[in-house]
């Protein structure tokens, strides 16, 4: 089977599980977050059989998205907070398990997780006694995030060997 044939066979077998997820969810009245994570799903094992970066990013963002719209729907996140600390994380899993896959990151998806994360949780702890507290550490998580990106480059960065002179 040739590469074109392998896209496409990977392309319906997406088509037909998203449809398949959607169809349920008509008859049967599954929640919201069962579609998404079935989406997420497929687009998840997409990624582990071919290892492409284009299916890794839409399968963690609704992934976690259906993780935040469960909470939410079971009546645990009355703010939308867990939702978009939910979103942020997924993006942030971008980041770590495409660390762990290659030998280096792409370090964009930690701007969206470290936002995201950012604004869910001052939805949470709004009026809460935490929330002076959060405020003032929250540019924590930046550092942290700008320490991981400069490791990260370091690490890739080859070091110069002897000279010749």
């Amino acid at each position: 089977m040739n590469a074109i044939n392998d896209r496409r066979t990977l392309a319906g077998l997406i088509l037909v599980l998203v449809g398949l997820a959607v169809l349920a969810t008509e008859w049967f009245a599954f929640p919201d977050a069962v579609v998404l994570g079935s989406i997420g799903a497929a687009f998840l094992v997409a990624y582990a059989f071919t290892r492409r970066y284009g299916f890794l990013v839409p399968g963690m963002i609704l992934g976690s998205a259906a993780v935040g719209n469960g909470l939410q729907d079971s009546g645990n996140d009355p703010s939308g907070g867990l939702v978009a600390i939910a979103i942020g994380v997924g993006f942030l899993g971008i980041y770590l398990v495409d660390a762990f896959v290659r030998d280096g990151s792409r370090w964009w998806p930690l701007i969206p997780g470290t936002i995201l994360t950012l604004l869910g949780a001052n939805y949470v702890v709004e009026g809460a006694a935490a929330t002076d507290v959060v405020a003032r550490l929250s540019p924590l998580v930046l550092v942290i995030a700008g320490v991981i990106v400069l490791v990260t480059a370091w690490r890739r960065t080859p070091t110069p060997g002897p000279s010749r002179t």
